[in-house]
Parts: structure tokens; sequence; C-alpha cells
């Protein structure tokens, strides 16, 4: 109920139980005290008197609801805008306004200040942190490139197979550092807002099933069984950049390889939905401990349960898979499995127009 009906609410009853108790007054009490033309006299100064009552309450009321019903409705309409789009609009706030009111449009204010600078401070933080990134990974990329096609050169050279094995072990450990540093790049690239994207229709459930394909040897390595389930409904081509969306499918189909224990199963699906399409990769695997889910599309962030089945990886995929669906316009997010264990990612991509 608003004020302003609860005000209403007020006087009504008010008046209700003034008039209520005006007519016992005229009906039992004042016959038996005067009659004849004092009774009427007196009969309309009650009725007058009750009258200017209840018209200045109801001055009262409405002066009343004036001064807090109109800062309030001013504040509700600036904290909209403030959630919406950080906007800071003024609130009037009448001279005569009770003084707890004064405070509360004082108190919003000032949050919304302070919001705002915490704000500038992380931006200018993660503005800080995206160009380390950036220059280090430009420095980084070089050399590393370097070191590489001499370590791929001397894999060529005479060596002894313990010497190969270290050659071996040492070119695949400088791959993995040159994934790093283009990983690290193209974050930088994306949260710059620099990346170009190369947008098409594109034909997901073809790209997911060669997707699936394609992560078979691992899949029968890890003794998991993996499929492209397609129940043959056909799906409108999503607007997007195909090699993007290729990295974020290798991205969900080999981490529910890898995190799914021998026995398990890995499934794609896709469904076309209103003006979306819904890619879902759903695993039997160790699962995201609940405490750990609101971090996992953080950068380098990696689960518990995660690390301990897996040296391997960097925190940074669900973080870049993240990035690049909501720059498609879609989204990517999950859920436990609601019967047994395991995860199911969604990847949402709007149909092409």
């Amino acid at each position: 109920m608003s004020l302003w009906g609860l005000l209403a609410l007020f006087y009504i009853i008010l008046a209700a139980a003034s008039g209520g108790s005006a007519w016992f007054f005229l009906t039992h009490v004042l016959p038996g005290v005067v009659t004849g033309p004092d009774y009427i006299y007196l009969s309309w100064v009650v009725i007058g008197l009750v009258s200017l009552v209840l018209v200045c309450v109801a001055a009262l009321f409405i002066a009343l609801g004036r001064l807090i019903a109109r800062p309030l409705h001013g504040l509700v309409a600036a904290m909209q805008a403030f959630a919406v789009s950080g906007t800071h609009t003024a609130i009037p706030v009448p001279h005569g306004a009770p003084h707890e009111m004064r405070a509360l449009v004082g108190a919003f204010a000032d949050m919304a200040q302070r919001i705002d600078t915490a704000h500038s401070h992380d931006a200018e933080i993660s503005r800080v942190k995206s160009d380390f990134i950036s220059t280090a990974a430009h420095q980084l990329r070089t050399p590393l490139t370097a070191i590489r096609w001499a370590i791929e050169a001397l894999q060529k050279s005479g060596l002894t197979p313990d010497q190969t094995a270290l050659v071996d072990n040492a070119v695949a450990k400088s791959k993995e550092l040159v994934a790093i540093v283009g990983t690290l790049l193209d974050i930088s690239s994306i949260e710059s807002g620099k990346y170009q994207y190369k947008f098409a229709g594109v034909d997901l459930a073809k790209l997911a099933e060669g997707v699936a394909r394609d992560f078979g040897h691992l899949a029968n390595e890890k003794q998991v069984s993996l499929f492209f389930a397609n129940d043959g409904k056909p799906v409108p081509p999503v607007r997007a950049d195909e090699e993007r969306i290729t990295w974020i499918l290798n991205n969900l189909v080999e981490n529910a390889v890898r995190y799914t224990p021998a026995g398990g199963s890995v499934r794609v699906t896709l469904e076309a939905s209103g003006d979306r399409v819904y890619l879902r990769v759903r695993d039997t695997g160790i699962g995201i401990p609940a405490n750990e889910r609101g971090n996992i599309f953080e950068r380098f962030y990696r689960a518990g349960n995660a690390i301990a089945k897996e040296n391997e990886g960097n925190g940074l995929g669900l973080y870049i898979a993240r990035q690049i669906a909501v720059d498609h316009g879609g989204d990517l997010s999950f859920a436990a499995n609601p019967e047994g264990p395991g995860t199911t990612f969604t990847l949402s991509i709007p149909v092409m127009h």
C-alpha cells in the first residue's frame, strides 16, 4: 500500500469513528440533557465541530503526505536510476520535510557517491592490471617464440634417448608458455574492446558435432563417453564469430572430459528457443563445490577439487569464454546436475536474423 493509501485509510477510520461518536452522542446522550430548540442548536454545533475537525485532519494528512510522499517518490526514482545506469538524480526535499527524511535522502546521496568512488577505484585497478598483463605478454612472446624455435631445432640434432626426452619435455612446456601468452593477449584485447569479431551465420550443430569428434581421442584415453546428441530438430544459424565460438566449445568439452572420472559421460546437446540457440555440455564429473560457484568465472580462479584432479590449467578459460559469449549478445552459465553428479554448462547465442 502506498503512503497516500495508508493516509486515506487512517482518515476513513478516523472519520467513521468521529461520525459514529457524534451519532451516539446526538441520539443517546444529548436528548437526555436538552430538548426542543436547544437540542437542535447543540446538534448543529456538534456536527459543525466534527466537520471542522475532519477538514483540519484532512488538510494535515495532505500536507504530511506532500512532505513525506514526494521525497520518497524522488528517492525511489533516484535509486532505480542509479541501480540501472549509475545515474545520479537530484531528489527534491520540501523545506518542511521531517529531519529523518532529509537524513535518509542525504544518506542515499552519500552512499551513491561512495559507490561511484569505489567503482572508479576498482576500474582504475582493473585497467592497470590489464595494461600490465598486455605489456608483459607482448614482452614475453618474442623471446619465448625464439626459445621454442631453438629447442625444436635441437630436437633434430643427434641426442641420446635421455636428452631427447628432456628436449621433448622442454618443447612441450615452451608451447604451453606461448599458448598462455596468447591467452593473456586475448584477455587484454577482449577487455579493451579491441578484439575484432567476424560475425556471420554459423551452423552451431555442425560446429558442436565437429568439436565432439575432435575430442573423441581424449575421451577414449580418459575412458569417458563423449557424444553429441541431436534430436533431429532443425536449429537456426546463429550470429557468431566461428573461430571464437569454436574456442568456447573446445574449452567446455575439454574441461568436461578432463574432470570426469573414468566410466563417466559427457553429453553435448542443442536446443532452439525464441531468438536464441542453447548449447549445453553436461558431464558426470567432479562438479563445482557450492562455496566456489560464485568465483568460477573469475580470472585465474580454479576450484579446489579441479586443482586436486588436474595440475594443468591457468583459470582463464571460463573467464574468456564468458566474455566472448557476452560480446556475442549471449551468455555462459552453469548449474549442478539436479540428478546425479556433475555440471551442465549452457552457452546461449542469438540466432541470425
